[in-house]
């Protein structure tokens, strides 16, 4: 079997998981926004490195059975609003709300940000036909307002038939400067018209961005003669090839990725709850898994505005190692103002003067200065001290100290009511959960924030430094088709040509479609969640506006493996050394350091304790302790 190459491209560093055999190595390169192809090409020529000892990335690339690639870019297009000026086409009578989807996304901005000019109406005559001349001045119209693109949103899909067809006869797609449009049904088959409007739009507001530089890393992997085509990770959990894959499907595909192997470790450790907290510099992404499953939201949200799709119900919280933190009214506040990347934390010496929990981790000692994110960037005391007194210090007139104390507790205590609230929701006891702690910042105090949820067990993977690549390595080659469910006397010829459709598709991915597993379900809306229930050959109806008729088409990748946790416990590791932990009294603590690379399956210790590694570092509190699993894994447990 050749190589598994699994890439999640960040918005502050691009991580590549590969899997060789039994073994996984990882890298990480720093996103380069201007040209993310770049950073995709970088993080692969840093993995080759790991592999063979010097880069060869055509070596690397022909050795490799599938890649499979996720991207925040559409999250952060959004976030910053940086897609292409889209034109929206309307009924007449429906400019002013667009079937209700303006009112459903102005409060945020997001609408502003992705109609140019007004909606312009179009006449359709009751049998959904439309004038040819009217069309073309409407388009024209459009064309001035400078849309790139135009999405053409009516009532029916009949009637959007009809313009796609004059569309085509007065503006063919051979010609240069053809107008590339959108139909709202040909996207997503949704009677919700303000829904299926919002993601209409979303999709061709991301889909030029997208496709310019997913068709570039797709362009280097087919010039690297890669056997398979390049696999594009999702939203839903699964992946496809570029030419397959909606753009709107990509928004939150980072994310997404933990959850997959969060879904796989709820498995493997058998808990019957585990909460997934992914700490990044801006956020906490927080989603619980019960029994081995995490729900999706019936209707997917962004930014406010309901879309068309479902997405998995998982929580961001303005919490991260770069959220500002001062003293505000006598209280520590954290967040949600982040610094970002840049300048970023005042320790990073990059013009950033706030102050942030990576400056207060610095000044405790739980961060070294020499050795922040593998030793590619160093940190300086001085200027988080600097900030801290500024923040906090000064206005609550507390010794640095104790200021860096409070920050790092305040930081705990949020982040563990958010976990906690996140629990209870499920209906599970925080007492009887396990908490699956990952990204940059999440292994860093996370048993301080355990302790504020009343969690009694952690999991820190051994990829938890780039755990959203890792946990894509557990997605298959998959398509999802969804109509209204149909009348009992339609549902057979709607099940024939669902699944004519999906095994086209198939074959278009190269896979042979009989190889593929074909699943009919019948999804359906309780209270705002989604419901699936199995559709065999002799089945019940699920009749009701809300109750979709779905096919879910998967041909099985080869995925990641774990190893059988034993529960074996060989003896205590030696410390690598001492670090002085800041005591809010001015006093230090001298607790051992152990480097997470000499840790070996078996070895285990009570806390206090430091456990540092490359882009790792975890604070193992007193009233803990820790054992390495044979899958390298730490399980930190509550001491009783």
């Amino acid at each position: 079997m050749g190589l598994l190459i699994n890439i999640d491209n960040g918005g502050t560093f691009t991580d590549v998981c590969v899997r060789d055999g039994g073994r996984v190595h990882h890298a990480k390169s720093p996103t380069t926004p201007h040209d993310l192809t770049q950073c995709f090409v970088d993080g692969l020529r840093k993995a080759s490195h790991r592999l063979y000892g010097s880069e060869d990335l055509g070596r690397l690339l022909r050795e490799t059975d599938y890649l499979r690639y996720s991207t925040t870019a559409g999250t952060n297009a959004v976030v910053e609003r940086k897609g292409v000026p889209v034109a929206l086409i309307v009924e007449a009578g429906a400019e002013a709300d667009a079937y209700g989807a303006r009112g459903a996304s102005v409060d945020s901005g997001l609408w502003q940000a992705l109609v140019t000019g007004e909606p312009i109406g179009l006449k359709v005559g009751a049998d959904g036909t439309v004038d040819a001349d009217e069309l073309t001045g409407r388009v024209n119209q459009a064309l001035t307002t400078g849309a790139q693109r135009l999405v053409i949103a009516l009532r029916t899909a009949q009637a959007e038939t009809a313009v796609k067809d004059l569309l085509l006869e007065k503006y063919p797609r051979h010609l240069l400067g053809a107008v590339p449009f959108l139909l709202s049904h040909e996207l997503i088959r949704e009677k919700d018209a303000a829904r299926r409007t919002l993601t209409a739009l979303l999709n061709s507001y991301l889909h030029p961005g997208m496709e310019h530089f997913l068709y570039g890393a797709d362009r280097v992997c087919k010039t690297h003669r890669l056997a398979s085509p390049l696999l594009i990770f999702r939203n839903d959990g699964d992946s496809a090839r570029v030419a397959r894959t909606t753009a709107i499907k990509t928004w939150g595909s980072g994310p997404r990725g933990g959850l997959q192997g969060t879904l796989a470790y709820a498995r493997h450790y058998a808990s019957p709850a585990m909460v997934a907290m992914d700490i990044g510099g801006t956020t906490t992404d927080v989603a619980v898994a019960v029994d081995g499953c995490i729900r999706r939201n019936a209707v997917g949200e962004i930014e406010g505005a309901r879309i068309a799709f479902p997405l998995p119900d998982m929580h961001s919280y303005g919490l991260g190692g770069s959220s500002v933190i001062a003293a505000v009214d006598g209280e520590i506040r954290v967040g949600p103002e982040s610094v970002g990347a840049a300048p970023g934390p005042a320790c990073f010496a990059r013009g950033g003067t706030a102050a942030t929990l990576t400056d207060a981790l610095l000044l405790a000692g739980v961060i070294a200065a020499d050795d922040y994110l593998g030793g590619e960037l160093k940190l300086d005391p001085a200027r988080a001290g600097a900030a801290v007194g500024r923040a906090v210090a000064e206005p609550l007139g507390l010794s640095l100290e104790a200021a860096v104390n409070r920050m790092i507790d305040a930081f705990a205590t949020r982040a563990g009511s958010h976990l906690r609230q996140a629990i209870q929701r499920t209906g599970q006891s925080p007492a009887r959960a396990t908490l699956l702690a990952f990204g940059g910042g999440g292994p860093m105090i996370v048993t301080a924030i355990a302790d504020a949820a009343g969690i009694r067990r952690i999991i820190v993977p051994h990829m938890s430094a780039v755990f959203s690549a890792f946990g894509i390595g557990f997605s298959h080659l998959a398509h999802e088709y969804h109509q209204p469910m149909p009348d009992a006397d339609a549902l057979v010829e709607a099940k024939l040509a669902m699944l004519e459709r999906a095994r086209r598709d198939m074959s278009g991915e190269r896979v042979d479609p009989n190889d593929c597993n074909y699943v009919f379900s019948a999804l359906s809306c309780d209270d705002g969640r989604l419901e699936e229930t199995p559709l065999g050959g002799r089945t019940m109806l699920y009749p009701g506006s809300d109750t979709t008729l779905c096919l879910r088409a998967v041909f099985q990748l080869p995925t990641f493996s774990l190893i059988d946790d034993d529960g074996a416990v060989t003896g205590a590791p030696v410390p690598q050394g001492h670090a002085a932990l800041a005591r809010a009294d001015g006093s230090g603590q001298r607790v051992p350091v152990h480097q997470a690379g000499a840790l070996a399956p078996g070895h285990g210790a009570a806390g206090p304790a430091l456990i540092q590694g490359e882009y790792l570092t975890c604070l193992v509190g007193a009233g803990w302790t820790f054992r390495v699993t044979p899958n390298k894994d730490i399980l930190l447990e509550a001491m009783q």
